[in-house]
C-alpha cells in the first residue's frame, strides 16, 4: 500500500521557513559582528518575514483536522482527495487508464474511469519537482492490467482528452512513415 498524507506538505514548509531563516540570517549576523551595523536589520528579516512564514505552517501542520489522506495505491484502488471530505474511491476495475502527467514544474495524476469520468490530482506539493517514483511504482505493483497506467511528459495545464489526443497524433504520424 502507498500513502500521501497532506501534513507533509506542512511538514516541508516548515522545514524551509528553517533553512531559509539559517541561510538569510547567517550573513546577517556576520555583517552585524563584522562591519558593525544595527541589530534592526536582522530583527527585521528574521520577525517580519521569516517567522510568520514558519508559524502559518506549523499551525497547519500541528492541527490534526487538516492532516487528511491525499493519495492511497493498493490492491483495491486508488484513492484520490483535494480537499478534505471530497475523496474519491475507484477500484482498479473501473479504471481505464492511470496517467501520470510530468512536468518540469511538478506532475499530477489523472484517472479515468470507464463511464467516463475523470478525476484529477496535483502531486506538486508532495513532489515539488521530482518524479513521484514511490507511486508509480505502487501503480504498476497493484494494478490488474499494466496497461492501464501511462508515464506522459506535458503540461500540467493538459487535460486528458488533450493528452489522448497527441497520443493518437504521434502514433498516425508514426504509422504514416512506415
Amino acid at each position: 500500500m502507498y500513502t500521501i498524507y497532506r501534513n507533509i506538505y506542512y511538514k516541508r514548509c516548515v522545514f524551509f521557513g528553517m533553512a531559509c531563516s539559517v541561510i538569510c540570517c547567517i550573513p546577517i549576523f556576520l555583517l552585524i559582528a563584522i562591519k558593525g551595523y544595527s541589530w534592526n536589520y536582522s530583527s527585521f528579516v528574521s520577525s517580519y518575514i521569516i517567522v510568520p512564514y514558519i508559524l502559518f505552517y506549523l499551525i497547519k501542520y500541528l492541527r490534526k483536522s487538516l492532516n487528511f489522506l491525499v493519495l492511497k495505491i493498493d490492491d483495491n484502488g486508488m484513492l484520490l482527495c483535494r480537499k478534505k471530505n471530497e475523496e474519491v474511491f475507484v477500484p482498479w476495475e473501473k479504471i481505464k487508464r492511470v496517467i501520470f502527467v510530468l512536468d518540469d514544474y511538478g506532475s499530477k495524476v489523472i484517472v479515468r474511469q470507464h463511464n467516463k469520468e475523470i478525476h484529477e490530482l496535483r502531486l506538486t506539493d508532495y513532489f515539488y519537482i521530482l518524479r513521484p517514483r514511490g507511486a508509480i511504482k505502487a501503480a504498476y505493483k497493484y494494478v490488474d492490467d499494466t496497461d492501464k497506467i501511462m508515464e506522459v511528459k506535458d503540461s500540467l495545464a493538459s487535460t486528458y482528452n488533450s493528452i489522448m489526443w497527441d497520443i493518437s497524433e504521434k502514433g498516425n504520424k508514426r504509422r504514416n512513415n512506415r
